[in-house]
């Protein structure tokens, strides 16, 4: 993570909208069966993102939009295989307005680190709210996301 480049976008972007872009409920098992097991979690992470223009009566403006998609899955972990018992995903849409030229390289930066930090209230609200509505013991979401621990849980045990 190189701070000078994301502190760089930071000051030629403004946060726009926010919004779900796709979601997803796996039940692997059926729900009677969820209380008998000993639960583990795996986690997913990914980034991605465009630049691209947009004009409106005349007036241009330069947009970088950033998907990111989370996931966490719940697995038993009595057995030395993993099983999955459910999984929730979802992928959000965050669009930022440019202000100024930017390097390329510095909205790669900030988008990896960034906006996983500008979505992480949504997921783990939407994560609580599905668990909590289709009755599945809720999986831990932490408060902050650490970018690093999230990609470390995702190379190690991804979906």
């Amino acid at each position: 993570m190189d701070k000078k480049l994301i502190t760089d976008a930071i000051q030629s972007l403004q946060i726009g909208n926010i919004v779900l872009h796709d979601c997803n409920l796996t039940r692997f098992k059926p729900l009677a069966e969820l209380r008998e097991f000993e639960f583990g979690q795996q986690f997913k992470l990914s980034v991605q993102h465009e630049k691209f223009k947009t004009t409106v009566i005349d007036k241009s403006t330069y947009i970088f939009r950033v998907l990111v998609g989370l996931g966490v899955r719940v697995v038993n972990v009595q057995d030395s295989q993993p099983e999955p018992l459910y999984q929730i995903e979802a992928s959000f849409e965050v669009d930022y307005t440019m202000t100024s030229d930017i390097t390329d390289e510095a909205l790669h930066e900030f988008a990896q680190f960034n906006s996983v930090h500008n979505v992480w209230p949504f997921w783990r609200q939407f994560v609580y709210s599905m668990a909590n509505q289709s009755h599945l013991p809720c999986p831990e979401v932490p408060l902050n996301a650490s970018l690093q621990s999230l990609e470390d849980a995702a190379s190690q045990q991804s979906l």
